[in-house]
């Protein structure tokens, strides 16, 4: 099954980040043309460090899959 949600309910969750459980400080979409998309999330370390990862994927409508 595939559950969809918004990017609100992802940047409230707590992600895996170097090894620490952390809130992401900025979300958005990236989908460029003719390609399947996905969700980044901008996260800042403990020791100022931020750091960029991929929290989710987008499917070809534009709904957030995770």
């Amino acid at each position: 099954m595939v559950n969809m949600v918004s990017l609100e309910d992802l940047a409230k969750r707590e992600y895996e980040v170097e090894g620490r459980k952390l809130r992401p400080t900025k979300v958005w979409k990236v989908q460029p043309k003719g390609r399947k998309g996905f969700v980044m999330a901008l996260f800042k370390t403990p020791d100022g460090k931020t750091v960029r990862k991929v929290i989710a994927k987008v499917d070809e409508q534009g709904n957030i899959i995770v």
